[in-house]
């Protein structure tokens, strides 16, 4: 009999599919309707990194993580650069980016132009927004660009954690 059929191996593979299913991760923080590729891809990998730390890291006797057989990138060891990587995804990333944004948004609606739309031809509109005093276009326009670039330092500094995911991808293991 081969070895894949023996009861034992085919109990473990029905536990596995069943209730232990290690090869199906869902990401938390992500909805289940459509994503793109480039939104799954940054959820996934920190989802991976999340499950390793909450579930395989947690037995400390079973790694060395620090000593003198720590390993290290750097000069930091991969435990303290794993925990970082955590802690910015889930407290910064996850929870405080987005209050911010959309404390920023609920700002900008407060300076929102009185006519957004002007009517050129009967199935063409052109934007042309017209603000209730110079300083609401003023401040609207400095909300805006306030939201632009703290999307664009955290685009920045997703990439950069996610390289320093890959870094550290050697040492997941247990």
């Amino acid at each position: 009999m081969p070895y894949d059929w023996r009861p034992g191996q085919i109990w473990y593979r029905l536990k596995c599919f069943c209730w232990h299913r290690y090869t199906t991760l869902k990401p938390r923080y992500l909805g289940h309707t459509w994503h793109d590729r480039c939104e799954i891809l940054p959820h996934m990998m920190f989802e991976i990194l999340s499950q390793f730390i909450e579930k395989e890291c947690e037995p400390e006797e079973r790694i060395e993580w620090y000593g003198e057989y720590g390993h290290k990138i750097g000069d930091k060891y991969v435990r303290d650069e794993m925990q970082e990587l955590y802690d910015w995804w889930h407290e910064i990333y996850n929870k405080l980016y987005p209050a911010i944004c959309e404390r920023l948004w609920k700002k900008s609606k407060k300076y929102n132009p009185t006519v957004m739309w002007v009517d050129i031809e009967d199935d063409y509109q052109e934007y042309a927004p017209k603000w209730a005093t110079p300083k609401d276009e003023k401040f609207y326009k400095l909300i805006l660009d306030s939201i632009g670039n703290l999307e664009d330092r955290m685009a920045q500094e997703l990439k950069n954690n996610l390289h320093r995911i890959i870094e550290i991808m050697p040492y997941m293991w247990t």
